[in-house]
């Protein structure tokens, strides 16, 4: 384990085997433990918010979506570039959690963000139990209905994709009653599973990449 600095935010980095024995810890201690998956977008938006700052220094964990988060923090070892292009966390953890019969309950605040997750779980790791998913549209409105039909459900894992701020509001509300072992939250624009770019997301990369640099080489001034 590497602690890292970016943005402001104290962070850790871990090879994938690191990452897999501290799941295997959470899963066995009781309490909902949070990893976050972290993109260059969700960096870039935290940068300018310091309460999503501490919320996403405060993770159990956290995983990298982007190589080029990598290159921010100094991390030069090849293993980990590779680990990180092709999403090896995602095919690991997966295979874990359907080998040892693990359920995954995917939450999201759409429909189509919910499909998605659920396709790309299933993509990865087929026969793996999907417990359910569940759409978040009114944090205030659905919490005690959520947390209930989750604790019906008790899955081991909850994997979510939705906006950061949207995950920080329900979890600050929420964490201490959910019967579960361990939240993934995921970026919006974050695919668990490798996939071909289209030249329009390449060319949208290619800006986030500048912008992200820009903001990293502002804060090591």
């Amino acid at each position: 384990m590497k602690r890292v600095n970016l943005l402001g935010m104290k962070l850790q980095d871990r090879y994938v085997r690191e990452s897999l024995i501290l799941t295997d810890k959470f899963l066995k201690k009781g309490a909902l433990r949070i990893i976050l998956y972290l993109n260059m977008s969700v960096l870039l938006e935290a940068s300018g918010d310091e309460d999503e700052k501490e919320w996403i220094e405060a993770a159990d964990a956290t995983l990298w979506g982007d190589t080029e988060i990598l290159k921010a923090a100094e991390i030069t070892a090849k293993g980990r570039y590779h680990e990180v292009e092709n999403k090896e966390f995602f095919t690991n953890f997966l295979r874990k959690v359907a080998k040892n019969h693990k359920s995954v309950l995917v939450l999201s605040d759409t429909e189509e963000h919910a499909q998605s997750l659920k396709e790309e779980i299933i993509e990865i790791q087929n026969g793996i139990t999907i417990a359910g998913t569940m759409v978040v549209q009114d944090i205030q409105e659905s919490q005690d209905s959520f947390i209930n039909e989750i604790n019906m459900i008790a899955p081991a894992v909850i994997m979510v994709r939705m906006p950061f701020p949207m995950q920080k509001a329900w979890l600050s509300q929420s964490r201490q009653y959910i019967n579960a072992g361990i939240w993934i939250g995921i970026p919006e624009d974050l695919s668990c599973a490798p996939k071909a770019e289209m030249p329009v997301e390449k060319m949208g990369k290619r800006i986030l990449n500048v912008l992200f640099n820009r903001k990293v080489n502002k804060y090591k001034k």
